[in-house]
C-alpha cells in the first residue's frame, strides 16, 4: 500500500517542544546509530567566501549590487534580468536596501548593530548569541524597530532569517555527533554570514501531492552524487519567501516518514549558483502606490526554488544523514533547533502588526465619528485586548527564558507556543472588525487619480468630499485598511500568518501534548477531596 505524503501540519506535529533548558539539552544530544552504520567522515575543507572580502553592515546600494549577479529568477514565465529594476520586484528590493542603510544611521546604529567578536567592526545585532534576558530584550527592540517601519507585514527581513543560521549554530554539537566536520562547517558559515551581512532565504517545504500519491513516484530534493569536493543536489523546494532578494538559500529538510539518507540534507547555496531557478508567484505589488501605501514596498515574494543538479561544496553542507533508518525524533530536534529564535521573532512582529491594526480601527472610527457607539467600542476593545495580550506574551517569554543546547538564553517555548495559538486564532477576527468598522467605505473610497482628474474630480469633491475637511485623510485610511484586510496583498498576509510556524490546529495539538497539567490536576483533586 502506498504511503501518504505528509502534510506540513503532519511534519510540524513531529516537532517536540522542550519544557526546560536541561530537558532540551538532554534530548537534543541523543541519537541512534544502527550497528554497522558506515561511520566514514565528511572530507574536511577550508571555508571559502563566495565572493569578495568581509563586508560588515553593507549599505543599501552594496546590497542591491549583490543581487545583480546573474541569478535565474522567473516571473510569469519570463526571465527577470534584474530584480532591482523589474517593476514588480524592485519595490521590495529597495525596501530591504533601506534596512541595510539604516544600520549606518547614527541614530539607529547602536540599536541595530554590535561589534564583531572577530574584528570589532560593526555587524548586525541579529547575530548576537543571547546569554541573558537583557540580550533577548535588545534583540526584540532591534526587530520591533525594523518591522514597525514596515507596518508589521515584513515577515522575512534579513535580521529574521539570520536566526536560522544562529539556530543551526546553537545545535552544532548535535550535527557534530553525525560528523565532526559539520560542526566546523556551521561555525564557519555562521561567521561568514555575520561578517558579510548576507541576506538569507530559507526553504524546506516539499511540493504538494495527493496524500495517497506513492512516495516512490515523487522526486523530493535529494543528493544524487557525492564527490570528493562536494555533493550534487536535484529537486525543488518552497516556499522561498524573499528568495529573489536573498544572497543565500538555506535549505533544510523537514522530518517525515520514509526520509532517505539522500533526502536528509541541510546546506546553503548562493542564489546565483549554476542550476538554481527561482520561480516567483504572481506579484501582489500594486502599481498605484498613491492608493496602496504598503504592497508596492513590501510584497515579499514567495517562490519555488528548483535545483537542477546543483553543486554544493562540502563546506556548505551542514548535515547529511548516513544511517539508512530515519530517526524522526532526531530529525525533528535538528529541525526545531535550526528554527531557533524564529517563532519568537514572528510573535514580536505580530505584536507590532497588532499596533497597526488597532491604529487603523481607532483612526477610522475617529474619522467617521462613531467612536462612542457601543458596537464600535466593542470592536475597539477587541483590538486593544489583542495587542495587549500579545505584548504580555512577548514580555513573559522574554523574561522567563530557557537554556538551549549550547547554553543560549531562548524565549520560553511554552509561553511562545501559547502566544502563537492566540495570535493566529484572533487575527482573522481583528481583520473582520476592520471591515465592519469601515463598512462600504472600503469599496467606495475614491482613489487619488480620480480625485485629481479634471473631468470627474470635481464631481467627487462635490458629492464625496463636500465640506468635510477630514475626507481626504479618511480616503487614505480606507485604502490602508483595504490593503491589510481585503485585497490580494492582505489575503496573502492572512494566509502567511495562519500557516507560518504551523496552523492553528497544529499549534493547539502541540500545546495539549506537551503542557504539564499535573500541578493543576493535583489542585483540582485536593479541592474535590480526592486522595490517592
Amino acid at each position: 500500500m502506498a504511503q501518504p505524503c505528509p502534510s506540513p501540519d503532519m511534519v510540524l506535529d513531529m516537532l517536540p517542544w522542550p519544557l526546560s533548558g536541561e530537558g532540551a539539552k538532554g534530548i537534543l544530544f541523543s541519537q541512534s546509530t544502527a550497528p554497522g552504520t558506515d561511520r566514514c567522515r565528511v572530507p574536511q575543507h577550508r571555508w571559502k567566501a563566495t565572493r569578495g572580502e568581509e563586508m560588515p553592515i553593507r549599505r543599501g546600494e552594496e546590497y542591491l549590487e549583490s543581487l545583480r549577479d546573474g541569478r535565474c529568477v522567473w516571473l510569469m514565465g519570463q526571465r527577470v534580468e534584474d530584480v532591482t529594476t523589474h517593476p514588480a520586484l524592485a519595490g521590495c528590493a529597495r525596501s530591504v536596501a533601506a534596512v541595510y542603510d539604516l544600520q549606518h544611521d547614527a541614530a539607529h546604529q547602536e540599536l541595530l548593530t554590535m561589534p564583531s567578536p572577530s574584528t570589532g567592526q560593526p555587524v548586525s545585532l541579529s547575530y548576537l548569541l543571547p546569554q541573558s534576558v537583557d540580550d533577548l530584550a535588545r534583540q526584540r527592540r532591534m526587530y520591533e524597530c525594523l518591522v514597525r517601519r514596515a507596518g508589521g507585514v515584513a515577515g522575512r527581513l534579513p535580521q529574521h532569517l539570520a536566526t536560522v543560521v544562529l539556530g543551526l549554530y546553537d545545535v552544532r554539537d548535535l550535527l557534530g555527533a553525525e560528523d565532526p566536520a559539520f560542526t566546523d562547517h556551521v561555525a564557519h558559515y555562521f561567521e561568514y554570514c555575520r561578517e558579510n551581512d548576507r541576506s538569507i532565504a530559507t526553504i524546506f517545504s516539499d511540493p504538494l501531492h495527493h496524500r495517497n500519491y506513492p512516495v516512490s513516484k515523487q522526486e523530493p530534493l535529494r543528493v544524487v552524487a557525492r564527490r570528493p569536493d562536494g555533493i550534487i543536489v536535484r529537486g525543488a523546494k518552497g516556499v522561498g519567501t524573499q528568495a529573489p532578494y536573498a544572497n543565500e538559500l538555506f535549505c533544510m529538510t523537514a522530518p517525515r516518514p520514509n526520509l532517505t539518507p539522500e533526502e536528509g540534507v541541510y546546506f546553503a547555496a548562493p542564489v546565483n549558483a549554476k542550476g538554481i531557478h527561482v520561480i516567483c508567484r504572481e506579484s501582489l505589488a500594486a502599481p498605484n502606490q498613491a492608493d496602496h501605501p504598503v504592497s508596492p514596498s513590501w510584497d515579499e515574494m514567495d517562490s519555488i526554488v528548483v535545483f537542477d543538479d546543483v553543486f554544493i561544496p562540502w563546506e556548505r553542507v551542514f548535515y547529511l544523514r548516513r544511517s539508512p533508518a530515519v530517526d524522526l525524533a532526531f530529525e525533528g530536534r535538528l529541525f526545531q533547533g535550526a528554527v531557533g529564535l524564529g517563532p519568537w521573532y514572528v510573535l514580536v512582529r505580530m505584536a507590532v502588526k497588532a499596533e497597526v491594526l488597532l491604529g487603523i480601527c481607532a483612526a477610522i472610527t475617529d474619522s467617521l465619528g462613531t467612536a462612542t457607539q457601543p458596537p464600535v467600542q466593542m470592536a475597539l476593545a477587541d483590538a486593544m485586548v489583542y495587542l495587549e495580550t500579545l505584548r504580555a506574551f512577548v514580555q513573559a517569554a522574554e523574561a522567563n527564558p530557557v537554556r538551549s543546547p549550547s547554553g543560549l538564553a531562548m524565549p520560553n517555548p511554552m509561553t511562545a507556543l501559547a502566544a502563537r495559538t492566540f495570535a493566529i486564532e484572533r487575527y482573522p477576527h481583528v481583520l473582520q472588525s476592520i471591515r465592519e468598522l469601515c463598512g462600504p467605505g472600503l469599496l467606495m473610497a475614491p482613489g487619488q487619480a480620480d480625485l485629481h482628474n479634471p473631468e470627474i474630480g470635481p464631481h467627487l469633491h462635490r458629492y464625496f468630499v463636500a465640506q468635510d475637511e477630514g475626507a481626504s485623510e479618511r480616503f487614505r485610511l480606507l485604502k490602508l485598511a483595504w490593503e491589510y484586510a481585503c485585497d490580494s496583498f492582505g489575503s496573502r498576509q492572512l494566509l502567511f500568518e495562519m500557516y507560518n510556524v504551523g496552523s492553528l490546529v497544529t499549534n493547539k495539538q502541540r500545546l495539549a501534548s506537551v503542557y504539564d497539567t499535573s500541578p493543576y490536576v493535583a489542585l483540582a483533586k485536593e479541592l474535590a477531596d480526592i486522595t490517592g
